[in-house]
């Protein structure tokens, strides 16, 4: 069974989403597509095995992380993020949005630790150019991880076949 990690921006602000609201908001997110099921990705667990791919073991990340005694909410979400990498077999890095600071923060830290990586990442957003967003990230993390792979697609349809896929 593969232990999937899974990054990137939600495409709902923090601030419109309330426990009221949330599963509505968020059914549509690719953590959600990846599970399979809205549920299972609001709240941290050791743990969710996917209903698109019966390989893949969803370990993170949540909306809401287990709580770590004396930790801020913020504190508390990178600790949390970090032992799910360290926990997973793959990261899966979806770069396909502007401003994904924790993502690049995670696939680093991801580099760092030696686990394999596969990036996603939108060609009109991404180029290797001064001018594109994400290329330096991501030539410095194929730096330190030569077994990094980056994936250019049209789509975050493609990141949920590409979970199908696994094995």
């Amino acid at each position: 069974m593969v232990k999937v990690f899974y990054s990137g921006t939600y495409k709902v602000r923090h601030e419109l989403i309330n426990e009221d609201n949330i599963l509505e908001m968020l059914k549509e997110d690719v953590r959600s597509r990846i599970v399979g099921d809205v549920k299972d990705t609001i709240y941290g667990s050791d743990g969710v095995v996917s209903k698109i791919n019966s390989n893949v073991m969803y370990v993170g990340g949540f909306y809401y992380e287990k709580k770590h005694p004396h930790k801020s909410v913020c504190e508390n979400v990178v600790l949390e993020e970090l032992n799910q990498i360290d926990r997973c077999d793959l990261v899966i890095a979806n770069l396909m949005n502007y401003s994904a600071i924790a993502t690049i923060t995670e696939i680093m830290y991801a580099a760092f630790k030696k686990k394999r990586i596969v990036i996603f990442c939108d060609p009109k957003i991404t180029s290797y150019e001064v001018e594109g967003e994400y290329w330096f990230p991501i030539l410095a993390v194929k730096e330190l991880d030569k077994n990094v792979e980056v994936k250019f697609v049209n789509s975050e349809d493609e990141i949920i076949e590409y979970v199908k896929q696994l094995s």
